[in-house]
């Protein structure tokens, strides 16, 4: 009796769980229809003959419901060859199972979600007898439920386009019990393609589709408006204020003559107009978008991008008096918390829900020491200033472990008292789209600490560059979703369906640039870090990975991927060959470097425009091909080199720029002990430098001529600098290369220059820009001494050095 029953329940159970499971596809035949309210045209579908395009294609009317469906039947057919039919009810009675039902039919038939969010994307999917449902709060909750369902069906999507298309061949597709409510752990998960030229439409369509397939959110929370460089447009809408008053304009130091002047973009925040101006702007918006005076709406009160900050008495007087430690200026965020304090103080209790709110940026990307922010003060968290190969957990990073505090300190702030927090980043290294670079692991370890300090919504600016930035783009739209993931676990699930029984070595690949990249504990940006962290052993590793990947992959698609991964590493071998070709002089080979670097990036973009960069020749051309073709130039043809400057050079740190006051110049001064740095091989961050970021830094030059040079015209080539050189030789002024961050300079030396006997070169380089680029200063790449037709000019720009004496006055020109 007792076997009877035991055998009567596991019948029942089994019964139960074959009804509850569902069928999409039994044997290479359709088992199921998709049910769908409203079925919009196709708009990637040309029109049928006499039949114009449906005009229902707006957002709500049922156009991203109709493209899921239609996505879900190509998945559906892709995986098993067979169509299924997408039919359109009314009505939940209209629905004949088996079904797969979206939209408001399903939540009809009780799949609304139990969950709910301010973005209106929480989903729910759930077998009910023959009836698959896909509820959700919105078309677009639900559009993220199929997904999830595709997902469980072993679909994934590891980059844009068809290539990136991961479709499992089954004859029978069918899905187990299903009961699962999911919602987005941020409100905002955006990754966005920067304004670039020559972006085609076909590139943005691709990334929009992978973005909604891997569930990203463009919905923007309220305190997202307060995002921006406001202050620039603050000053064009009230131009004629600040020319009746140009002491609303930041009071600055002219770094040429020590006169203090009033001037933009930067603004005054302490004079009573310009807050009566800001106060008035935030009424005049709210009456006319008819908003009430209860609406909850942000404003931006951020600055102008780049420095000149007042230094006016008011200004101190409201600052904290700290040194951002980064960049090395006085640090503003005081003085903006204290501006928005001041605005919502103003607007008073008639406007309880208005927020303001800056980027925490540049230098006002610290925690206030002085003032306690007001609740509806919003923090944009966008921290350009701090290494990107780092994780703001990385405990070998000298910048994110400060920014760590200052983070964590905001959190707490929101925790007590609900200040919104915001992240605003970048999803390549900065001033380097080209170079093999991973965010895997600081995605990894960001996204989830961000979570835990409150953040609410992830918008991330993108580049292409997929053949390196897949796997890392991947891993931050899954976390973006559900931050308790693992990035490890998440690295190995894209790699085997990536690239098949080639995931094991690709994930090898990927972990060793990742770890490679954190544990060398570079932060210097662009390319400067690239030739310190990496070598040929590196290389021919990671080389025998990628190609054994290959190997083992079996699918063309799988091999292609690996492929494509190939070609975003071998910029590196490539750019170590030009960067070794620069450090010998060799102009030609240099050239030919730079040249190949191009030829493989058009390589890349006719493979597949997404692997690459559309920006990277812009790039090169900004930051290297002037190098090169001054130096090819000035040492080929009618010119050649007589001298090369030695990498290390004797070296005076100038910071407060007065050295050639204290005769610095001089030939006299016995250099013999000084410190000696390297220049163009060793960013300063390698050499422990970073903390100078003020001023001025000088560099001797001690070099014999040739007898038999003597007469002829004599020059100086300076491969780059950061971001002003000027020169003398044997104590004599040659003048100055003018502010050019990274260019090259040429000076003539003709007329100082001695024939046959020792001379010396000092050069002052000079940093006007704290915020030209993280880990740099000094001489940024080789230089020589050259000889050939004499030079138009001594150097490209002159200047007098005279002291500013009491008064203003000038002082005679010195030397």
């Amino acid at each position: 009796m007792n076997t009877r029953i035991v055998a009567a329940v596991a019948m029942m159970l089994w019964a139960s769980a074959c009804v509850r499971a569902a069928v999409f596809v039994k044997d290479g035949k359709p088992a199921t229809r998709i049910y769908v309210n409203v079925l919009t045209d196709d708009p990637a579908a040309p029109p049928a003959a006499g039949k114009a395009k449906s005009k229902k294609q707006k957002a709500g009317d049922g156009a991203a419901l109709s493209a899921a469906a239609r996505d879900l039947a190509h998945h559906l057919k892709k995986m098993s060859g067979v169509e299924v039919e997408i039919v359109v009810a009314e009505k939940a009675g209209e629905i004949v199972g088996p079904a797969i039902v979206l939209g408001d039919l399903a939540n009809a038939m009780g799949a609304t979600p139990a969950k709910t969010t301010p973005s209106k994307e929480a989903f729910r999917i759930v077998i009910k007898g023959d009836r698959v449902l896909i509820g959700g709060e919105s078309d677009a909750a639900v559009v993220f439920g199929v997904y999830e369902l595709l997902n469980r069906l072993g679909c994934d999507w590891v980059m844009p386009g068809e290539i990136g298309e991961v479709i499992p061949s089954h004859k029978t597709v069918e899905v187990g019990d299903l009961d699962v409510t999911q919602a987005p752990a941020f409100q905002m998960r955006r990754l966005w393609y920067r304004g670039y030229p020559d972006r085609k439409s076909d590139e943005s369509s691709r990334m929009d589709r992978w973005l909604t397939r891997q569930r990203g959110g463009a919905y923007s929370p309220v305190a997202g408006g307060t995002a921006g460089h406001m202050w620039e447009a603050f000053v064009r809408k009230h131009a004629a204020e600040f020319e009746k008053d140009p002491t609303m304009y930041a009071l600055v130091r002219d770094v040429r003559d020590g006169q203090l002047k009033r001037r933009g973009p930067q603004i005054e925040t302490t004079h009573p107009r310009v807050l009566e101006l800001m106060v008035a702007d935030i009424k005049e918006a709210l009456e006319k978008n008819n908003w009430p005076r209860n609406q909850g709406v942000a404003f931006p009160i951020g600055p102008a991008d780049g420095l000149g900050y007042s230094v006016s008495s008011e200004s101190q007087l409201v600052s904290a008096g700290r040194t951002d430690p980064i960049v090395g200026e006085a640090d503003q965020t005081d003085t903006l918390i204290n501006l928005g304090n001041r605005i919502l103080e103003t607007l008073g209790p008639d406007y309880p829900n208005v927020m303001v709110g800056f980027y925490s940026y540049s230098v006002h990307a610290d925690y206030p020491s002085r003032y306690k922010p007001n609740p509806r003060i919003v923090q944009i968290f966008a921290p350009i200033n701090f290494s990107r190969f780092h994780s703001v957990l990385a405990p070998n990073s000298k910048t994110q472990g400060y920014y760590r505090g200052v983070v964590e300190a905001w959190g707490r702030l929101s925790a007590a008292q609900g200040n919104p927090l915001i992240y605003r980043g970048y999803n390549w290294n900065l001033a380097d789209n080209m170079l093999p670079y991973s965010k895997i692991r600081i995605w990894g370890e960001e996204i989830p600490w961000y979570a835990k300090q409150g953040v609410i919504a992830f918008n991330t600016e993108a580049t292409k560059q997929w053949g390196v930035l897949a796997p890392s783009n991947y891993i931050y739209m899954r976390l973006c979703w559900d931050p308790s993931r693992d990035w490890k676990a998440l690295l190995h699930e894209y790699c085997e369906k990536a690239y098949g029984k080639g995931g094991p070595a690709m994930e090898r690949y990927w972990l060793a640039l990742t770890e490679r990249q954190t544990e060398a504990g570079q932060e210097a940006g662009s390319y400067f870090a690239f030739p310190v962290m990496y070598d040929d052993a590196f290389v021919s590793e990671q080389r025998g990975n990628l190609k054994k990947a290959e190997q083992k992959a079996e699918g063309e698609a799988e091999k292609t991927r690996v492929r494509y991964a190939a070609h975003g590493f071998e910029f590196l071998p490539l750019y170590l060959e030009y960067f070794r070709a620069a450090g010998r002089m060799d102009f030609v080979a240099a050239k030919a470097g730079l040249d190949a670097l191009l030829a493989h990036w058009r390589l890349g973009y006719e493979m597949n425009p997404d692997i690459v960069a559309n920006e990277c020749p812009q790039y090169l051309a900004r930051f290297l091909q002037s190098f090169v073709d001054e130096g090819l130039a000035r040492s080929t043809g009618a010119y050649k080199k007589v001298y090369t400057i030695p990498d290390e050079l004797p070296t005076m740190f100038d910071p407060l720029t007065v050295g050639h006051e204290l005769r610095y110049q001089s030939p006299a001064i016995n250099d013999a002990n000084f410190v000696r740095t390297k220049t163009w091989s060793m960013p300063w961050d390698a050499l422990g430098l970073t903390g100078m970021r003020s001023g001025a830094v000088w560099y001797r030059i001690h070099f014999d001529l040739s007898g038999d040079l003597k007469g002829k015209p004599i020059g100086l080539f300076l491969g780059g600098m950061e971001d002003e050189a000027r020169v003398w030789v044997n104590g004599k002024f040659v003048g100055t290369s003018g502010v050019r961050f990274s260019l090259p300079a040429v000076f003539d030396l003709t007329d100082d220059v001695k024939a046959g006997a020792p001379n010396l070169i000092a050069v002052q380089v000079v940093r006007n820009g704290n915020a030209n680029e993280i880990g740099l200063g000094g001489l940024l790449r080789p230089s020589f001494i050259f000889t050939g037709p004499r030079l138009p000019q001594k150097a490209p720009q002159q200047m007098e050095h005279r002291r500013v004496l009491p008064g203003g006055e000038l002082g005679p020109i010195e030397e």
